[in-house]
């Protein structure tokens, strides 16, 4: 069986991509992979050290752009269709398999001019541009949460399933966690990310905020991203020797199997990863993603009892610190979190994605030799 991935541009789309990728070759051992990006994105870095063949297209994005720019991106994602077209009809895939980013757009369009199955796996309970405008042509739409359903054209096969997240997330062991960032058990850790690039004002408010803490046996794991770490290390001062600071942390099972609570913004792949992990936080959605989708995802778990919200526009280090206060001190509260975002934890995401997809390709493959057999 032949499986075409594409999605890029964010981790949030690609590292869902690669866990389903992995998840059809623990499937179909004989799987044959074809992931198709940008020569620009992340993806292009990021997928041939996974070990998965990669194509490159042209696109660009049109949303939340000028006239001048919307106009370019549109051309060059009329170049990536015939790009597109080109990857199917050499590779032939027996399905294709979209995570949303621009670059998916015209692979997508191209895998429906070409009579090819597609399935999207959407990240977000507000969906992106570019599945919500393919959804239509999906055989199925994989989505993390029911709100997702209000923002899908009517008609269209969705199906609730987890994001898919690194199996590493949930097996790394608390013990293993602590060693491997110097800390005790008995230390109360909480651990901040606003991000794999990091975030300036999140930072500085979260910085803020922990120098107000008082809560004993306290230990602080901050990932300030590599652009922001000189200034968060100059806020901190000698103020806070209770803080470990890092600018990235390529240990991030490790990291979140030590932590007792967490502060992050509210992406779809943290929030996958603290659901797996079971793990009471803060979380403060940015403001500066389109569609404000991440403050989507973090009022769902907020309605369930998962999670505590805070918007950024006008939050205080004072307010920060209650709520971080609260949360690292009342552990009834911590407790309620726990089995809430017990109760919407998908460990198995990509298993189930991936079963299905496969059973969608074997179909369409199977159908395919019958109309040749007639």
């Amino acid at each position: 069986m032949r499986y075409l991935i594409t999605g890029g541009g964010t981790g949030g789309h690609i590292y869902p991509a690669l866990s389903i990728a992995r998840a059809l070759t623990e499937q179909d051992p004989e799987a044959e992979l074809l992931y198709v990006g940008t020569r620009t994105g992340r993806e292009a870095a990021i997928v041939p050290q996974a070990g998965i063949a990669f194509a490159v297209i042209s696109s660009g994005g049109v949303v939340n752009l000028g006239l001048l720019q919307r106009v370019r991106g549109g051309l060059r994602a009329a170049r990536g269709l015939l790009e597109a077209l080109g990857h199917i009809r050499r590779f032939r895939p027996d399905i294709v398999i979209g995570t949303g980013g621009f670059v998916a757009g015209p692979v997508l369009a191209a895998a429906r001019l070409a009579r090819v199955p597609l399935v999207i796996q959407e990240q977000n309970a507000f969906p992106g541009v570019t599945n919500r405008l393919a959804a239509r042509w999906a055989t199925a739409v994989f989505v993390p949460y029911e709100e997702a359903r209000a923002h899908f054209p009517p008609g269209v096969r969705l199906i609730r399933a987890g994001n898919p997240v690194r199996p590493e997330i949930a097996s790394a062991s608390r013990e293993a966690g602590r060693q491997a960032l110097g800390l005790s058990e008995r230390d109360r850790v909480l651990v901040i990310m606003g991000g794999s690039g990091g975030a300036r004002d999140f930072n500085r408010v979260a910085a803020e905020a922990v120098l107000q803490l008082d809560v004993p046996g306290l230990r602080v794991v901050h990932i300030t991203g590599e652009r922001y770490f000189d200034q968060v290390k100059a806020q901190y001062g000698d103020r806070a020797p209770h803080v470990t600071l890092l600018p990235y942390a390529h240990n991030m099972p490790e990291v979140y199997a030590a932590a007792d609570a967490g502060l992050f913004r509210a992406g779809a792949l943290t929030l996958a990863e603290i659901q797996v992990r079971r793990l009471p936080s803060v979380l403060i959605p940015s403001p500066n993603v389109t569609h404000n989708h991440q403050e989507w995802n973090a009022r769902t778990l907020e309605r369930r009892g998962a999670a505590i919200v805070l918007r950024e526009g006008g939050l205080t280090p004072a307010d920060l610190a209650a709520a971080l206060t609260r949360l690292l001190t009342d552990e009834a509260l911590a407790d309620r979190m726990r089995a809430a975002l017990g109760e919407v934890a998908d460990p198995d995401a990509a298993r189930t994605i991936a079963r299905r997809i496969v059973g969608i390709a074997r179909q369409s493959r199977e159908a395919r030799e019958a109309r040749r057999g007639r």
